[in-house]
């Protein structure tokens, strides 16, 4: 007895729950509270609304994405861009001292411009770079490439960027512009050709004044022309000119017309003492025999390509009569044909003729 009195006068007051508990519940309510609201809150009319914003939010969102990564700022390097120049000076040409016309560029713009830019930039002209010469007479120059593309329009126009270019510097020729009247000519080797024409005889020829120190004449292209082929005149209407040495000068007109004479380019021959041969069925070779007024045909004269002539006298061809049951009362002369020519050799005349008789064999 006396112990429960103690234990009533001393009474111990109940633990504290965990902290980490209280939060999980507190969060738990929060998370079951927010489903509630989700759930009484979400009325067809609101998954409607829901839909229809996402159907015009939905391609705006894609749209905004695909045009802020074509707009991004990228760079192309090795990028081949052709060039000419131009002066401001009109009586002053330039040329490129070495011949380069094209340069290799790093590019750097928006994505789809640079894009845009390299679908043109093959089929499109050259980039003209446009110099002032009207200081620089006849004299050699070096221009920095970068310098002089940096600020081209047709960079500025593509909405692009030139960053680096190779070579760094460009050498060019600045030259007085000059004008000459030169006379058409015939190339100096041109098979079978015997004579030509040409209209205009004489062509305007525009280009730096260095290059016609060893220009004095216009080659007309006739070495390509198909009429060379064809013995006799011929008129081609539009013959180009052949370029200088130098490439740059011009012509004005830039065709003309020539009247060509083609000469005959098969080489004749005469061949003799062709033998002639009979050709006829067994039956009638049984019952005649044939006796011709000549075993051979004198002179067979032909033409052809001096190479298959040349063939002839190696190999002589032969004449075939051919004789068949009803001709062996024949009396009047019978053409013969010539066997064993080359493919490309024919007669230069009429096909040979040949009288024979037939007597009819002993039974």
């Amino acid at each position: 007895m006396t112990k429960m009195a103690t234990d009533s006068q001393t009474p111990t007051e109940p633990a504290a729950p965990p902290r980490r508990l209280s939060l999980l519940r507190l969060y738990g309510r929060s998370i079951a509270s927010e489903v509630r609201r989700f759930y009484y809150g979400m009325t067809k009319e609101n998954i409607a609304s829901f839909a229809k914003t996402m159907i015009f939010a939905g391609p705006l969102t894609v749209l905004i994405w695909v045009y802020a990564e074509s707009e991004q700022q990228v760079q192309d390097a090795g990028q081949t861009i052709n060039i000419v120049f131009n002066s401001r000076d009109p009586n002053k040409i330039i040329t490129l001292e070495r011949g380069e016309s094209s340069v290799i560029c790093d590019l750097q713009g928006p994505r789809s411009n640079l894009d845009r830019f390299k679908e043109t930039i093959s089929i499109a002209a050259p980039i003209t770079i446009e110099l002032n010469t009207a200081q620089i007479t006849n004299q050699e120059e070096f221009i920095s490439t970068l310098d002089s593309l940096r600020d081209n329009p047709r960079f500025r126009e593509a909405g692009i960027t030139v960053e680096k270019c190779s070579p760094a510097m460009l050498p060019i020729y600045v030259d007085t512009l000059e004008k000459r009247s030169l006379p058409v000519r015939r190339p100096a080797v041109v098979p079978g050709l015997q004579d030509v024409t040409f209209n205009p005889a004489m062509v305007t020829v525009t280009g730096a004044s260095r290059f016609f120190k060893s220009y004095s004449e216009v080659t007309a292209d006739l070495l390509s022309l198909p009429a060379l082929n064809s013995p006799g005149a011929h008129t081609v209407e539009n013959v180009a000119l052949l370029s200088d040495p130098s490439g740059t000068l011009t012509f004005q007109p830039a065709q003309v017309k020539a009247v060509l004479n083609v000469a005959e380019k098969d080489k004749p021959y005469t061949c003799l003492n062709v033998p002639i041969w009979i050709a006829s069925d067994p039956g009638t070779v049984n019952s005649y025999s044939f006796t011709l007024n000549n075993a051979f045909v004198p002179k067979l004269d032909v033409i052809g390509p001096p190479e298959e002539i040349d063939q002839l006298k190696e190999k002589i061809p032969h004449a075939v009569l051919e004789i068949g049951a009803g001709d062996v009362g024949n009396t009047n002369p019978v053409p013969l044909n010539i066997a064993g020519l080359p493919p490309h050799v024919r007669l230069a005349g009429s096909p040979p003729e040949v009288t024979f008789t037939a007597t009819a064999r002993p039974r």
